[in-house]
């Protein structure tokens, strides 16, 4: 199937008179091969049956003006399609061809589902590597809410919950646990600091580190917290072949001991600050004059007592000692171990599993080079976010449910991707000029 621009409107004279030369959809179109879209989508149109369907092309370059020029509405979309020149021209569309009714976007949108969009998407990232865009082994990891598409009156109690006596008016407790949104089901309530309190979802993205280009979005719900799909998504993209990952930048949302401990274990550096400040101070057994011995799994306090481990608790294990030999110490009054019990001698330390581990990040996270790659992260992803929410069509979910969200995070980020391969491209061809 030939491509969306090979039609009689490229070659309808008034369109080359009345478009800039340098007008960004035109960088576009010269820098990105779409012929992909029909080759992913053949399968699922038949050539002789039924009327002639919306190209996927056309579907795919439409949705892509409103995610370069955020615009939200389908609606409004294809308004601006029908009388903006420039978007008629990338679209393929002569100035007599009929533009296809905004309710089209959304049966093609479902045709295709998520799977194929990913497709897209992966495609645009494969262009990326072609152009030299990720020739580094560095990732950077980060998310953003977006407003889902369903009001805070749209919440109702979770059939557990239908026998719970009814709250007054102006005094309503809502929570996930109780409250579902019968309008959108997967959606749910998140807070951030410096936003209202709404039914939300949540974009995880990691990026290369250094020109920036989208290689994972993730959408899920609002309430899943940054690190739970992190390992899954450095998975992904080794998995897709899209890029190696040898160091990887994040925030301390991600810095669990079992996140770290696997990325080291992985031989990836990581440039990730411990998830708080007091990780493992408590629970590592540092404790002044007790000593832990890893071969027996013990601890020595100053008095030469042995604590025994006695119950894990998730990655804390609790040592205690035995009330003979505290009810013997002559300086227990001073011991600097808790008292387990009130009214009986036996105390206790604990350990985390990753002791060692968080005093080894403890130490780097003072270093220089590890600072300077936090400020990196800070300006590079953050600027990156931005542009999803306020410039790509990601600060409101434009449809109901995850699937839904997902395709519009995957168009999101192909807008990004697209622009950052077009300004790299016409770069790297401004620089062969100059040398000549």
């Amino acid at each position: 199937m030939q491509g969306i621009l090979t039609n009689r409107a490229l070659s309808d004279s008034i369109f080359e008179e009345l478009i800039p030369s340098d007008h960004f959809l035109r960088k576009v179109n010269q820098c990105i091969d779409f012929s992909f879209v029909n080759k992913l989508t053949e399968s699922l149109f038949s050539p002789n049956k039924g009327r002639p369907s919306i190209s996927p092309e056309l579907y795919m370059r439409i949705k892509l003006i409103g995610h370069l020029c955020n615009i939200h509405s389908n609606r409004n979309l294809i308004d601006h399609i029908k009388y903006n020149i420039c978007y008629r021209w990338f679209c393929g569309l002569a100035l007599k061809d009929s533009v296809p009714h905004h309710s089209s976007l959304s049966r093609i949108k479902k045709r295709l589902g998520v799977e194929i969009i990913e497709q897209f998407f992966l495609e645009i990232v494969e262009q990326c590597k072609k152009a030299s865009l990720l020739n580094h082994a560095s990732v950077m990891t980060d998310s953003i809410l977006l407003d889902a598409n369903a009001s805070l009156d749209s919440l109702i109690l979770k059939e557990k919950d239908n026998n719970t006596p009814p709250i007054e008016k102006g005094k309503r407790q809502l929570s996930n646990k109780t409250h579902i949104s019968k309008t959108d089901p997967d959606a749910t309530l998140a807070f951030k600091s410096g936003t209202p309190r709404t039914l939300k979802y949540k974009a995880h993205v990691t990026s290369d580190s250094v020109n920036r280009i989208i290689l994972a979005i993730k959408i899920t719900t609002g309430a899943v917290h940054d690190s739970v799909p992190y390992l899954e998504q450095l998975e992904y993209v080794k998995m897709k072949g899209l890029y190696p990952i040898n160091e990887t930048i994040a925030d301390r949302a991600y810095g669990s001991g079992e996140i770290i401990s696997y990325l080291k274990n992985n031989s990836v550096t990581t440039y990730i600050p411990l998830f708080s400040s007091r990780s493992g101070s408590s629970e590592n057994g540092t404790l002044p004059g007790f000593q832990y011995d890893e071969a027996n799994n013990y601890f020595l306090c100053p008095q030469k007592s042995i604590l025994k481990p006695c119950k894990s608790q998730g990655d804390t294990t609790l040592y205690i000692s035995s009330t003979m030999d505290c009810k013997q110490c002559n300086v227990a009054n001073n011991c600097l171990a808790k008292i387990k019990n009130k009214g009986r001698a036996i105390r206790y330390v604990t350990r985390n599993k990753y002791a060692e581990l968080y005093i080894q990040m403890k130490d780097e996270m003072e270093q220089e080079y590890f600072k300077e790659k936090l400020y990196e992260r800070m300006w590079k992803l953050e600027g990156i976010m931005n542009e999803l929410k306020n410039y790509h069509d990601l600060k409101r979910a434009q449809y109901r449910g995850l699937e839904n969200t997902q395709i519009q995070a995957f168009f999101a980020a192909m807008a990004l991707n697209i622009k950052r391969l077009v300004f790299f491209v016409l770069h790297k061809i401004i620089l062969i000029l100059i040398q000549f």
